[in-house]
């Protein structure tokens, strides 16, 4: 009986580790201080996003605004194919027609310049990186 080939995720840096965790310990002090990342997309009035990256970062961008007022049109995956339904579809990261939103919030933020090159040629949505979401909460946070 032959075995069907499953595809593999590549393998994930310690890098990307390291600074995915700073970002969520960062977000979540954020939270247990009564903050959320909502000032960000207000204060620059985007209504419509789409997150660029649907692992574990991507997941809790997506639960956080979920029910804010904040709509989230679609997700961008270079695993799409293995990421389960929600309320939204979510593209393959060589998919050349994305639909229009008012950003795309990028969550693997180490590779952000990488991802952000492909993706200029594809949407005219502002690029952005969660890292900066967070750093501008916390920063108008503290004012």
């Amino acid at each position: 009986m032959k075995k069907c080939r499953k595809r593999e995720q590549p393998l994930v840096s310690q890098d990307r580790f390291r600074i995915g965790f700073r970002i969520l310990d960062q977000w979540l002090s954020l939270r247990q201080r009564g903050g959320t990342l909502l000032p960000f997309f207000r204060d620059n009035r985007i209504e419509t996003v789409a997150i660029y990256g649907m692992g574990a970062l991507g997941e809790r961008l997506y639960q956080e605004l979920r029910d804010s007022g904040i709509f989230v049109k679609y997700g961008i995956d270079r695993m799409a194919a293995s990421k389960e339904s929600r309320d939204f579809t979510v593209y393959s990261s060589g998919e050349e027609n994305l639909p229009e939103a008012d950003a795309v919030v990028i969550t693997p933020v180490q590779d952000y310049w990488a991802i952000a090159g492909q993706l200029e040629t594809k949407t005219k949505a502002a690029l952005v990186s969660l890292g900066d979401v967070v750093d501008y909460c916390e920063a108008v946070e503290e004012v």
